[in-house]
């Protein structure tokens, strides 16, 4: 059995608990460990999870009785703690931003590139059965990418009178819709379609400018949203993200084959438009059915399992250090783009 500690237990049902049903979901996995500041929620969330394990006292402490680590803590604390994995020499999954300061991701990804264990970032969309079977049409019968288009958010902060999260201060969040959403679509566009950006362009503003912190009105310190577009060699992009009101994730490619399109909105099924490589568009219209998979939990399900699959040495559908390291220097081009007015180079 691969031992596996937990290091961020928050909420009962929070980020660590798609994790850990996941992990025990796949049978190859036993959560020996788990450690939060907060010892005593730590003890409550192993009793309401019916994990008997040890609660420690320090993340050293926990690093003693595991094999990999899966990191659920805030975005500030991603980076120190997957540094201090390796350093400890054991695996680690990091949810995603891999750091909040692009300094920061490009250390992760450099104490990576001479580690021997397996380093993933936590890109769960990937694992629907609906991006899957995208990715399967893009390679069989799309073929080359014209252009892919993609929106993801939601509407829970378009109340104003939502207090200040640590989401909108930027020293403990970074950007805000860019990075929280679009770190995902970037993601999808590389995994689905094979897109990887040279150069971005990027508007982005905050439209609810002040919230209540603690009886006073406090600015929201990133956007609320974000629109980008993209270019490599590998076709165009289009984004919008926003937290202010956005629907489910949506992709939709065009390329020398067809065209398709995903809503994870509704994740049974993905749309394929029929087109002769030589030739224009047959009017042929394909509609794949998928296995049900329920949001959230059978994603997890998945992503866990294929971190489990790279530990043992097997093919891996997860997201390295180094594609988050892609990932967020497109977003931090994009943000200086919207900062600069101009289009800017991805450093990688």
């Amino acid at each position: 059995m691969i031992r596996i500690g937990i290091v961020g237990t928050g909420n009962i049902v929070g980020i660590s608990h798609f994790h850990t049903l996941g992990l025990l979901c796949d049978g190859r996995a036993e959560i020996t460990a788990v450690y939060d500041t907060r010892m005593d929620g730590a003890r409550e969330w192993a009793a309401q999870h019916g994990l008997n394990c040890r609660v420690c006292g320090s993340f050293e402490e926990m690093l003693d009785y595991v094999d990999a680590v899966n990191i659920c803590v805030p975005n500030a604390f991603h980076c120190d703690y997957a540094l201090r994995a390796i350093k400890a020499g054991k695996h680690f999954l990091v949810e995603k931003p891999m750091a909040v300061q692009i300094e920061d991701c490009r250390k992760l990804a450099a104490a990576c590139a001479e580690y021997g264990k397996t380093n993933m970032v936590g890109f769960v969309y990937r694992f629907s059965n609906a991006v899957q079977q995208a990715r399967k049409i893009v390679r069989e019968q799309i073929g080359d990418v014209y252009t892919l288009s993609a929106w993801f958010g939601g509407k829970r902060l378009a109340d104003p009178s939502i207090d200040l999260e640590w989401r909108m201060v930027r020293k403990r969040s970074g950007s805000g819709a860019l990075g929280d959403f679009g770190s995902h679509l970037v993601d999808l566009a590389d995994y689905v379609a094979g897109q990887r950006y040279s150069e971005v362009n990027c508007f982005a503003d905050t439209f609810i400018r002040e919230r209540n912190f603690g009886g006073v009105m406090t600015p929201v310190e990133n956007d609320d949203a974000a629109a980008f577009i993209a270019r490599g060699s590998n076709g165009i992009g289009s984004y919008t993200a926003s937290r202010v009101g956005m629907d489910d994730v949506m992709v939709l490619v065009t390329g020398c084959g067809g065209m398709l399109q995903l809503s994870l909105r509704s994740p049974q099924s993905v749309t394929y438009w029929e087109k002769k490589p030589d030739g224009g568009y047959t009017g042929a219209v394909k509609q794949y059915e998928l296995a049900p998979q329920k949001p959230f939990d059978g994603w997890f399900d998945a992503e866990m399992k294929s971190f489990l699959d790279a530990i043992e040495g097997k093919p891996s559908d997860g997201a390295d250090v180094a594609q988050g390291l892609y990932v967020e220097e497109v977003l931090h081009a994009a943000e200086l783009a919207s900062q600069s007015g101009k289009t800017e180079r991805v450093a990688i």
